[in-house]
Order: C-alpha cells, then structure tokens, then sequence
C-alpha cells in the first residue's frame, strides 16, 4: 500500500471516478494496479496537528481493511469537510465505502 501518490496516480484517479460520501468525509475511488492512498486536506480546515491526525486515522482503518483482505486494489483520495473526527466516525465510514467498492 503506497501512503503517498505521484502527480501521475492523482490524475489517473481523479479524471472518472467513483464518489461515495459518509459522514462528512468524500472518497474519490477508481481501478488501479496497486492500492494507493492520497488526502486533500486544506490548511484551513484545522492545525497540521488534526490534520495529520485525521490521516494517521484515516491510513490505520483503510491498512486493516487491506490486511483482512476486503479492500480491492483501487487508488482513493479522501477529503473530508473538517478534521476533528473520532477514530469510530473515520473506521464507520471506511468500512461503508469498502463494501461498496467490494460489491462493484
């Protein structure tokens, strides 16, 4: 699982992909050859320390689902609409947006 996406991988998931939106926080999914993960978190939304907190979590609950073997190889970039959420709000909704992707 690569934590961070070239300029190339961005584009490749951003030009067509799926939306699917839980509490607060966006995904943007498409088909790729490895399972890669990126952020858009602007500065204005929080501290880089919530910021970076939200994506420690983020990055913890979407490893698990990987290594349980639910999660296909998709690339994802997640923006949320602000930071400040408990660890159970991320894990709810990456769980969602798995089995949605899993069903496809």
């Amino acid at each position: 699982m690569s934590f961070s996406i070239n300029h190339k991988i961005f584009s490749h998931i951003t030009h067509s992909p799926d939306f699917y939106l839980k509490n607060q926080i966006s995904f943007m999914s498409r088909k790729c050859d490895d399972l890669y993960l990126g952020f858009i978190i602007p500065k204005k939304l929080g501290s880089a320390v919530s910021r970076n907190r939200f994506k420690r979590r983020c990055r913890h609950a979407i490893a698990c689902i990987h290594k349980a073997g639910k999660l296909p190889c998709v690339g994802v970039v997640v923006k949320p609409q602000h930071v400040n959420f408990n660890f159970n709000t991320i894990d709810e909704s990456v769980e969602s947006w798995a089995n949605k992707i899993s069903v496809k």
